[in-house]
């Protein structure tokens, strides 16, 4: 989706954009937006083994640039794709000295990995990729009382944050807050989950959702997992408790906690009874209304929702095309 968001704002500055995939699940999304999607048919986990399908392709179009969207990459891989075209990576964990021409960092602490100097980068939250729906974002003023919640835990939520929270919800009808739980397309707790949640009138599920913005501004408070939803949750002026359920995550829900933006629940695969931690110090925001206005004063200041045209512009004039 964040790849999305950077074709998006190619498109902006005259650049064509295609998509190559290993599989099809996204196709029809990509194709929806606009864009054509090559695709593989191979697999993801495996990269090294789709080098005779992909390098064809790039020899046949002749890219004058390649972005690279992978935890599953190796120096191989990367080295190969090179050689066809200038290659850019977006990186988030610094695994070790990727063989491109220039990579993109927008986490908070991008600018503190001991990257090596031998290429080009771009670091830092300016570059954070959101969707053009996120850019001019009025400023956020809380409200006295917190009246809406929004509970959003991912495309596939392994570790069963949002069941979690809704077995705890069920017993707090009383606190006058209604949650919102975004549903992700992969979510295989969906149907304990509204067994769960009917009859109860505060909690409101919602799925496929096409304007997180207007959902995102409805809400006076968030909880969310420590990925890109952060940065919409920053452009949007959301004070939010965040949690950490992946590696690449750990560093990024800290950064966030250091710089005051954000509250830290901690690891959620290290202590299963986190959902009563995340509304413990929920609890916090809900109760300190000039707490709530700081963070989201800091957090519009961070990101200002144009980092996909900014990335795109700057690519466009690092590499040269």
């Amino acid at each position: 989706m964040r790849c999305l968001s950077l074709a998006d704002g190619f498109l902006e500055i005259g650049q064509d954009v295609a998509f190559i995939t290993a599989d099809d699940y996204l196709q029809d999304v990509i194709r929806e937006r606009g864009y054509e999607c090559i695709v593989l048919h191979t697999e993801y986990d495996h990269m090294e083994d789709e080098l005779p399908e992909l390098l064809p392709v790039l020899q046949d179009i002749h890219p004058r640039c390649v972005l690279l969207d992978s935890y599953y990459v190796t120096w191989d891989y990367m080295e190969a794709i090179r050689n066809e075209a200038p290659l850019v990576y977006i990186d988030d964990l610094n695994s070790f000295d990727y063989p491109v021409n220039l990579v993109i960092n927008y986490m908070l602490n991008g600018s503190m990995f001991a990257y090596p100097q031998n290429k080009q980068y771009l670091l830092g939250a300016e570059y954070a990729l959101l969707r053009k729906e996120f850019r001019d974002v009025p400023r956020r003023q809380a409200k006295e009382q917190v009246k809406d919640i929004l509970l959003s835990t991912g495309g596939a939520d392994s570790e069963h944050v949002a069941l979690g929270c809704v077995r705890h919800l069920r017993e707090r009808s009383g606190d006058g807050v209604t949650y919102h739980v975004v549903l992700g397309v992969m979510n295989q707790d969906t149907d304990e989950i509204e067994r769960l949640s009917a009859g109860c009138t505060h909690i409101v599920l919602h799925r496929k959702v096409s304007d997180m913005r207007s959902l995102m501004l409805r809400c006076d408070a968030a909880i969310s997992a420590a990925g890109t939803t952060l940065f919409e949750l920053c452009a949007c002026g959301v004070p939010t408790v965040t949690y950490v359920l992946a590696d690449n995550q750990i560093m990024n829900a800290a950064s966030f906690e250091e710089a005051g933006l954000m509250l830290n629940a901690g690891d959620i695969r290290n202590n299963h009874q986190l959902p009563a931690r995340i509304f413990e110090q929920m609890g916090t925001l809900i109760q300190n209304q000039s707490l709530r206005q700081r963070m989201a004063e800091r957090m519009q200041a961070l990101v200002d929702g144009k980092g996909a045209i900014r990335l795109a512009k700057a690519i466009h004039q690092e590499l040269v095309f």
